[in-house]
């Protein structure tokens, strides 16, 4: 009988670590993320603006601007999915000197890429505390370290999940809920090939492997957090090349 209800206990918790919630799934790092998940056979809840063009039976996409959410507009997402993992990925960029940026600017990078956060993981953490297990990746950036140019809005808004993943680690490492944030350099997306050839050219340079990351170097970090980490929480863990 102990081995029976350990066995449905094991298969249960394997359903839900099989459920992988995504913010920005559409594009970029976020979709690479989701066709890598996807042929490890989870199902996957995308919130983004755009449905993520991938033509599977296990991608739900909800068209939100995650400005937009609360926590009721997510409870009832995530009320038919137990989330084993939650992947925050989405962001932007509003580009210029401090000295120029407008106020707008300003809140729109800080709101989009860490203020808003809280509305999907506030619901998140509670069914991941109730279940006792879980798993939360933040995807932030090497600029988020070194700062840059023209980005003190960005880099701000992405150094910001450096103190919510230690924090949210300590909270609730006693319920099994991993915290854990990574922090791309440049990496070979849509965003870096709009780049001009000089400047491209220039970050190559600085870069001590002298090459851009592959979106594949991310995704299977990612899958190594979410499938074979069992005692890594509360890290900043840095892909770029050596940048940094």
């Amino acid at each position: 009988m102990i081995f029976f209800l350990n066995n449905i206990y094991n298969i249960y918790y394997t359903m839900i670590s099989k459920v992988t919630l995504i913010t920005g799934g559409s594009r970029g790092i976020g979709y690479n993320i989701v066709k890598s998940l996807l042929k490890k056979n989870h199902k996957i809840i995308n919130i983004s603006r755009k449905n993520c063009e991938i033509n599977s039976k296990n991608i739900y996409n909800y068209n939100y601007d995650i400005n937009d959410l609360d926590c009721d507009i997510v409870n009832n997402i995530i009320k038919n999915h137990n989330i084993g993992n939650c992947i925050i990925n989405a962001g932007i960029t509003k580009d210029t000197f401090f000295h120029k940026m407008t106020k707008n600017d300003w809140e729109d990078v800080i709101k989009t890429n860490f203020t808003s956060n809280y509305s999907i993981l506030n619901p998140i953490v509670n069914q991941m505390r109730n279940n006792k297990k879980g798993n939360i990746i933040f995807i932030s950036s090497v600029n988020a370290k070194k700062g840059a140019l023209g980005q003190t809005n960005y880099s701000s808004s992405k150094s910001a999940m450096f103190g919510l993943t230690k924090s949210l680690a300590l909270e609730n490492s006693q319920k099994n809920i991993l915290v854990n944030c990574i922090c791309p350099g440049y990496i070979n997306t849509d965003m870096t090939k709009k780049m001009k050839s000089k400047d491209l050219n220039n970050v190559i340079e600085n870069i001590p492997l002298g090459k851009l990351g592959e979106e594949k170097d991310i995704s299977e970090l990612v899958e190594f957090f979410i499938n074979k980490n069992k005692y890594i929480t509360g890290s900043i863990i840095d892909i770029n090349g050596g940048l940094i």
